[in-house]
């Protein structure tokens, strides 16, 4: 052992749910220079296994001998002290282990790229003194007023980010369709000083491609981190970030844990798309990561959307996010025309109004193409059929638990898949009948049938097994058919936009389905081109829904302040703290029975799940109110980990607010 602070606490990465906390190790001649932050190989269990040092220390904690530091990995710090600290809280807000967490965080470590960037490093020191003496992007024409200018308190917050005294600034921005998110984000990094570091998560990686190619042309030096490079480059990229050898770093979900350097802003565009929900244990949310890097670095947060989300207006409204709001001003100059295929038009085209493709949407189509590209967005397909009443198409709910009823077969009775219960008499809480029908959606022939109408017209079609269309691969006036998430971006909008099937959309078998079929639609939208512009949308559906009329309406706030409402009266998230529980079916029912849960926690289940893979699987459901999630979550790691110590059979997986879950 070394004279000086003889002892490394180590944190080791990958061990078992109950083994998550500190191991201390003996500082050897060979592993002096090992520090804080810094990868190590110890000896575990018989096992060459990856830690991260904790602290040195003076002293052990124990009388025992300590097994030696095994090989110092790297002399760099990949987790200083403050990610340390994120980690931590993500994996006790998301009821997992800090080992995961850290999994999430760090790249693995590539020896080449390692070696090349350490050569390069005196390099990129020098040029990065050259631009901060020369920050690029900031000029711009004085006469022609940047989009982001237009929102109150934008400017407020940008000039709070990087402070060190004070509240830290927090807020949502909900842009106009008019304006592009990749414009007000470059804006926004143009205005931090040269010093301060900013990040941006995008849910897709068109989108990350989207800001890269602005910051590009306004000169603003930047990182891409993401999932799409290989070990050796994203390494690369990781270490030039680390050693801040660059101040703006963009990427998707893995980049919520990039260590910028001086980080004063992180930028979240769309925090309510799926994608930005990990997949990995402990499945933490790439908001829940940014919200704990804003507190414990103390740097400026923006969320950014073309809709208004949920979670964000609950945090709005508990005063943790401001809302940006924009000057008044003329609304033909910030959204196309927009309009739904009301009764009157319906009426007024005959029996072909009540078509799939009626005469009007026809009609918007060919005005469109006079100017350029039209959009043409249909629900994706694979949606599970929704159960609605035949008459009101008010989707039918479980009266216990509020979540979405299936229907066994084709014949056979409505059941809940959350709380197992069996719905024999069903009514419809709107209009008291009792005929129920299954919302499918079929999108595959749209090609087929705007071809034969449009057959001189070039047509793509964007999305499911047709893949990603490129945003320079739009002709300058075709019909492009994509799904939601999958349409292009062309760099003069499209002409016209029209949303096909809207009810199919609304009909998915979700609690949240409503809201998510608004978020694309307006997704969708801001790819048109403004009124002013000459573009229009036309919603084919049912014009007399609150989702749709929400689309007509500008800036309303009915339409979520009733979502809220309903959420509120049904104790479903925001205003409930949910877990879920699938495994093994015994699996699943001992640790119920064994998991100390809070007092006044609901649980639901556990119910078998179905389909071709999930012969013996059972899904359970947990409730609690918000003001007590963190109980709820140091409960469920508590399970977590005595089911861990005492080896229980059967696989088991914990959820913290899984997006799918009613």
């Amino acid at each position: 052992m070394v004279d000086d602070l003889p002892v490394a606490s180590v944190h080791l990465v990958g061990v078992l749910p109950h083994l998550d906390r500190p191991f201390e190790y003996a500082v050897t001649p060979t592993t002096a220079a090992a520090g804080p932050g810094m990868r190590v190989r110890v000896r575990f269990s018989g096992k060459d296994t990856e830690g991260i040092i904790l602290e040195r220390l003076a002293r052990p904690s124990t009388d025992r001998a300590l097994a030696p530091l095994h090989r110092l990995v790297s002399e760099d710090v990949v987790v200083p002290p403050a990610m340390m600290r994120v980690c931590e809280e993500v994996a006790a807000r998301s009821a997992g282990t800090v080992g995961d967490v850290l999994r999430l965080a760090l790249p693995p470590r590539h020896a080449r790229a390692e070696k090349a960037d350490r050569a390069a490093e005196e390099k990129d020191a020098e040029e990065k003194h050259a631009e901060a003496e020369d920050p690029g992007g900031t000029e711009h024409p004085a006469a022609a007023p940047r989009p982001g200018d237009r929102y109150v308190g934008l400017s407020a917050l940008l000039a709070r980010a990087g402070s060190p005294e004070g509240p830290v600034p927090r807020a949502s921005l909900t842009l106009d369709a008019a304006d592009t998110w990749t414009t007000v984000a470059a804006d926004a990094i143009a205005d931090l000083d040269a010093a301060l570091g900013a990040l941006v998560v995008a849910p897709d990686q068109r989108d990350v491609a989207r800001l890269s190619r602005v910051l590009t042309e306004r000169g603003i030096e930047h990182e891409v981190l993401s999932g799409a490079e290989g070990p050796e480059k994203r390494y690369r990229i990781f270490r030039r970030i680390l050693r801040g050898a660059t101040r703006v770093v963009l990427g998707n979900r893995s980049a919520a844990f990039a260590p910028v350097a001086n980080l004063a802003l992180a930028i979240c565009w769309d925090e309510a798309d799926d994608l930005l929900e990990e997949p990995r244990a402990p499945y933490p949310h790439t908001r829940t990561v940014l919200q704990c890097r804003s507190a414990e670095e103390r740097c400026a947060l923006l969320f950014l959307a073309a809709s208004d989300s949920v979670t964000l207006r609950a945090l709005a409204d508990h005063g943790y996010l401001a809302r940006l709001e924009p000057v008044p001003g003329p609304v033909t100059a910030v959204r196309p025309r927009i309009v739904a295929m009301d009764e009157y038009l319906r009426e007024r085209e005959g029996p072909s109004g009540r078509s799939r493709l009626p005469q009007e949407a026809m009609k918007v189509i060919r005005r469109g193409l006079e100017h350029g590209p039209v959009l043409v967005q249909v629900p994706r397909s694979g949606y599970v059929p929704a159960i609605a009443c035949t008459f009101c198409r008010t989707r039918a709910q479980c009266p216990h638990c509020s979540a979405p009823l299936s229907l066994s077969g084709r014949n056979g009775p409505l059941h809940c898949r959350v709380c197992g219960r069996r719905e024999d008499g069903y009514r419809c809480p709107e209009c008291d009948r009792t005929q129920v029908r299954a919302m499918v959606v079929g999108s595959t022939r749209t090609a087929e049938e705007l071809h034969r109408a449009f057959p001189d017209t070039p047509l793509k079609v964007a999305g499911g097994a047709h893949g990603a269309l490129a945003d320079d691969a739009v002709p300058e006036r075709a019909i492009i058919v994509a799904t939601p998430g999958a349409e292009p971006a062309p760099a003069g909008r499209f002409a016209a936009g029209l949303l096909l099937d809207a009810d199919a959309l609304l009909g998915r078998a979700a609690f949240d389905a409503d809201v998510e079929a608004v978020r694309r639609w307006r997704g969708a939208i801001s790819l048109v081109r403004s009124a002013e512009d000459g573009g229009e949308v036309l919603v084919v559906g049912t014009s007399t829904l609150p989702a749709i009329r929400d689309l007509v309406a500008h800036r309303s706030t009915v339409f979520l302040d009733r979502v809220l409402a309903d959420r509120h009266e049904l104790d479903l998230p925001p205003f409930s703290r949910v877990a879920e529980i699938v495994g093994e079916r015994e699996a699943c029912r001992t640790f119920l029975e064994t998991v100390e849960l809070p007092d006044g926690t609901d649980v639901f289940g556990p119910v078998d799940l179905e389909g071709p893979d999930a012969a013996g699987r059972s899904r359970a459901v947990v409730r609690l109110e918000p003001s007590r999630s963190r109980e709820l979550a140091d409960a469920l790691r508590a399970g977590i980990a005595a089911r861990s110590a005492r080896k229980a059979k059967g696989s088991l997986r914990v959820r913290l607010d899984p997006p799918d879950v009613f």
